[in-house]
């Protein structure tokens, strides 16, 4: 008798604990089975881009030359700071000094033949009038006045040809001097050589800035410094000149610069896979003590606040679909191709209800909702998959809790 008790009390506990598994597995079947679903709710939102870029001086001058010669002496060094004014780079002057002494001589010729042709010109010019009278008086043949007016054109003409000789003359010395001027280089503005390029030795060469030993230096005005960041072509429309930003530097970690847009590309720039990006250029603000650590060519990453929404009502990111339009909607809106439209599921009476929104700005979370809802309603956000392929009608069925009250429970655990 004891032991039959014994029996049915372990076949009781079998059984109760076979329920328990049961239930236990079925219930999480059934929860997996199941529709995520959030409620429509209010609150701010705050719609940012992200990219990535270097810091660069606001103010940054390549300095070149405009005439070749050998550098004979450098008289800064990488990152000193210099004035305006002050001398730079010194290259050999000695070709351009014979050239100045050369173009002096030939201007000096050309004056002294000007002179003379416009004595000659004069005589010939005053001289004129009294052949006139004497070919008047028939004592001057017609063949003899006509020798005579050639000869007093032709003086005319050749005195405009030898000031035109002075002139080009007196120009070619203006430019030799002008280049011996030029082969002394000094800072254009007050500033920090940020890269020294050049070597006592070697040549300077005149051309664009590109080209090998085109640029002898960079100096840059340290006193503001700027963010220049490439934005995608997708992104860029919503960059707008005054924005606010911040930005963050690799070099410096824990450190948030504050800053604005203050200019942005209108032209795009091929890289990689001929992606469109756009340089975007933020001002930066704050301590001087952390802006003078900050050195041109660092890695900077800026994240800029494009458009913010205070207490509207919000929908989740994963719950709007696109839906393709239909042709009948395209003519109405005067179209000739059907645009996608933004629809969500509500949830309605154990069915899905595919509901056309209105959506506004957006962050990581959630889009502004515009049109098409109102605050409570069940909008279903997962799984994507079986949410994509949804009917409307369709009937469905709730997981217990919402996304937002899972994620208050997950984030109590912490």
């Amino acid at each position: 008798m004891k032991r039959n008790t014994q029996f049915v009390l372990f076949g009781s506990i079998g059984l109760a604990v076979l329920l328990a598994l049961g239930l236990a597995f079925g219930g999480a079947k059934d929860e997996d089975s199941a529709f995520s679903w959030d409620a429509i709710g209010r609150g701010d939102i705050r719609e940012t881009i992200s990219a990535s870029g270097e810091i660069r001086a606001k103010t940054q001058i390549n300095i070149g030359t405009s005439v070749a010669g050998e550098i004979k002496a450098i008289h800064v060094v990488d990152g000193q700071n210099v004035k305006a004014g002050e001398l730079l780079v010194t290259i050999d002057q000695e070709r351009l000094r014979q050239g100045e002494i050369q173009a002096q001589a030939a201007l000096d010729a050309a004056r002294q033949d000007a002179a003379r042709l416009e004595a000659a010109m004069r005589r010939s010019v005053d001289s004129f009038p009294r052949y006139e009278s004497l070919r008047q008086q028939g004592l001057m043949s017609d063949e003899d006045f006509r020798q005579q007016k050639l000869a007093k054109e032709s003086a005319v003409l050749s005195y405009s040809s030898a000031k035109a000789n002075v002139a080009q003359s007196d120009a070619n010395l203006k430019a030799m001097r002008d280049g011996l001027s030029k082969a002394t280089l000094r800072a254009p503005i007050a500033g920090r050589v940020t890269s020294l390029k050049a070597e006592k030795g070697e040549t300077a060469i005149p051309g664009m800035s590109n080209l090998p030993g085109a640029t002898l230096m960079i100096i840059s005005d340290m006193s503001q410094m700027q963010a220049e960041i490439k934005v995608n072509e997708s992104e860029v429309v919503r960059t707008k000149v005054g924005q606010t930003a911040q930005v963050t530097v690799e070099s410096l970690p824990g450190k948030v610069f504050q800053g604005s847009v203050i200019e942005v590309a209108t032209g795009t720039e091929k890289t990689g896979t001929d992606a469109n990006l756009y340089k975007v250029k933020v001002l930066l603000a704050g301590q001087r003590t952390d802006l003078d650590n900050l050195r041109p060519g660092m890695s900077a990453r800026a994240v800029i606040l494009t458009q913010a929404a205070k207490g509207v009502l919000r929908v989740p990111l994963q719950a709007v679909l696109e839906r393709e339009g239909s042709q009948e909607d395209a003519q109405k809106q005067g179209l000739l191709a059907p645009m996608a439209r933004n629809i969500v599921m509500v949830f309605k009476a154990g069915k899905a209800e595919e509901r056309a929104v209105q959506i506004g700005i957006a962050n990581t979370q959630f889009f502004e909702l515009k049109e098409g809802l109102a605050e409570g309603d069940k909008v279903l956000t997962g799984p994507i998959r079986k949410l994509k392929e949804l009917k409307d009608k369709a009937p469905v069925k709730l997981r217990a809790r919402s996304d937002s009250e899972l994620a208050k429970a997950k984030e109590s655990k912490k």
